[in-house]
């Protein structure tokens, strides 16, 4: 969990999970796995990396607030599926600052642009965001 101190500031979660599967895994995987697993219209990336992504407004603790979600899945042939999901939570009263839109933007660009570690068994640091 990742954010700023403050009253007024989003809060960014990551999750990530590696999938075995006992068929092969091809560069199409990734993609049809999200699919399956969000439900959601998914995008292949320029570098393969699956992204489906989706706007959640709810309340938590009598708090309105709007929850961001990107769901990113990568093909790790022969056998493995890595999929990271990333929450960005706001209140509601903010997804218009200039404060949250900027960091959306980040966010996202970070998220289009990240890499998964190719080595099977390797959990630190398997994502990796570059700060503009």
């Amino acid at each position: 969990m990742f954010f700023e101190e403050g009253e007024d500031t989003g809060t960014l979660r990551l999750n990530v999970t590696t999938f075995g599967s006992p068929k092969a895994i091809t560069a199409e995987s990734a993609r049809e796995f999200l699919a399956t697993a969000v439900g959601l219209p998914v995008e292949t990336l320029q570098n393969g990396n699956a992204l489906a992504k989706r706007i959640t407004k709810t309340t938590d603790r009598g708090q309105k607030i709007t929850m961001y979600s990107w769901h990113l899945s990568a093909s790790l042939p022969p056998e493995t599926i890595r999929l990271a999901n990333f929450t960005y939570t706001v209140l509601a009263s903010e997804t218009q600052s200039s404060t949250t839109m900027k960091d959306l933007s980040f966010i996202e660009a970070s998220i289009r642009q990240a890499t998964f570690s190719n080595e099977h068994g390797v959990t630190s640091h398997p994502i990796k965001l570059t700060k503009h």
